[in-house]
């Protein structure tokens, strides 16, 4: 009888039956299961949160950093003869500058060198070292072998320019090497007595060889007379870098004007105000209370009090008075960030800020992050940094808090209905083993039947 399903062959009782018996038993396994979606949900949005609010502190931040505060931006009546690259501790005004002369660098041109035939990749006939030293005193050993070319040759002197900075490139048959620094500096070549290298190279004076001495920039500022080494010239001025490009006629200048640059702070003004508003319409769906004759229409966070308590605390503490000592300006309204409807929903005009920032600059900045009388730091983006950051900090904010409860809950969750399972595979295998039994019983209680019939038919057979 092994291995023989009797299910259902009797009783009427078959597999579909069960699976029936079944499903009303694994109801509450319907309700756990719910419970497991509504959770990993609140977690999902959790995490959402805290996302969108470290998008919003990175734009706080930037509100609080001087590179944005105190940005500076140039203008030049002529950005082909000369600029200026402004850092925020550039003075702001006007400079007058007169380019006289240009640096230059030095170079030296070979004279011409004897090729064979096929030109400067076949072999010449030389072999020896020389040394190429620049005004540094760094120096590089240049050796050639007996079948190196003179395109060979060239590779190996730029191939040490990274010691130097004296490259070398072939025009019309000639060596042409020069410093990649400018100003009055020398290209120094040498070699051992009796060598003829140089000679052979065309790079003796005998041989042919050129040299055009580098030059040093020369210019005014303000009146000033400056002489350096570079084109880019970042000592005249403190923490700005001048750029010197073409020389004016005499009597000529440009004006570089250097100003507060308003577009850096306005820019990112904006992007906090669309960053805050984003944010805020995030978190209004996920609390929405929807409509409470259908199931499912409210937000995921719908009635959660720690995400009212944040929505509440992040519109008031934009909107509020910061109450700091170092700058005139009371709230962000007066920047030209106001609200436009009920929701507190943010909108920037810059020309109340571009007007702030003429009247005087340093009076806006602190609204935005200066030090009180005690050292510490305040003002608008520190405020509402440091209270976003206590939800969003990774070791011990309000959000890792709710998501590591959520996920504990989970776990427990988890774990009844692994236990809920195991316990309907055993009822499962019960009802089997049961209505089994039942089909055999039924099955043998027929053939006992049977039997009896044939005993009673025989005995009445055996009568007549």
């Amino acid at each position: 009888m092994a291995g023989i399903n009797f299910i259902g062959s009797y009783s009427g009782i078959d597999q579909t039956s069960i699976d029936k018996l079944m499903e009303a038993e694994k109801l509450p396994l319907v309700q756990l299961s719910n419970k497991k979606t509504d959770l990993t949900a609140k977690q999902n949005a959790w995490k959402d949160i805290n996302t969108r609010l470290n998008s919003l502190n990175s734009k706080l931040s930037a509100l609080t950093k001087t590179d944005t505060l105190n940005a500076k931006s140039s203008t030049s009546t002529n950005e082909n003869t000369v600029s200026i690259t402004a850092s925020k501790n550039t003075s702001v005004g006007d400079y007058k500058i007169h380019v006289e002369r240009l640096a230059t660098s030095t170079s030296v041109l070979s004279g011409k060198i004897s090729l064979p035939e096929g030109g400067i990749t076949k072999a010449l006939d030389i072999s020896g070292t020389f040394t190429i030293k620049n005004s540094d005193d760094k120096s590089v050993d240049i050796t050639i072998e007996a079948g190196d070319s003179l395109s060979k040759i060239t590779s190996k002197i730029n191939d040490a320019s990274k010691d130097t900075g004296i490259s070398a490139t072939i025009i019309d048959d000639q060596l042409y090497l020069t410093d990649a620094k400018t100003g009055n500096r020398a290209i120094t070549l040498s070699e051992a007595e009796g060598s003829t290298v140089l000679g052979k190279l065309g790079l003796t004076t005998e041989a042919g060889k050129k040299v055009e001495e580098g030059t040093t920039a020369k210019f005014t500022i303000n009146g000033v007379s400056v002489e350096r080494n570079s084109n880019e010239v970042k000592d005249v001025l403190q923490y700005t870098t001048i750029h010197l490009k073409n020389t004016h006629e005499e009597g000529k200048h440009d004006t570089v004007k250097v100003s507060l640059d308003t577009s850096k702070l306005s820019g990112a003004i904006q992007d906090f105000v669309d960053q805050y508003n984003s944010t805020m319409t995030f978190i209004e769906d996920k609390l929405a209370a929807g409509d409470p004759k259908i199931p499912g229409s409210g937000g995921t966070l719908a009635g959660d009090s720690t995400l009212m308590r944040l929505h509440s605390s992040l519109r008031n503490l934009v909107t509020s008075t910061i109450g700091n000592e170092n700058t005139t300006i009371k709230d962000i309204s007066e920047l030209g960030v106001t609200t436009i409807d009920k929701f507190g929903k943010l909108q920037f005009d810059s020309s109340k800020l571009t007007e702030a920032l003429e009247k005087d600059p340093q009076n806006v900045a602190n609204f935005f992050n200066s030090k009180d009388s005690k050292g510490e730091e305040s003002g608008f983006g520190v405020r509402l940094n440091d209270y976003i950051n206590s939800y969003i900090t990774s070791d011990k904010g309000i959000i890792k808090g709710k998501t590591e409860s959520l996920e504990k809950t989970l776990e427990d969750l988890n774990d009844q209905i692994d236990r809920f399972n195991l316990r309907m595979e055993k009822k499962q295998a019960q009802y089997i083993k049961m209505f089994t039994a039942l089909d055999v019983a039924m099955m043998e209680a027929e053939s006992q039947m049977s039997w009896l019939v044939g005993q009673i038919d025989a005995m009445n057979v055996s009568k007549k």
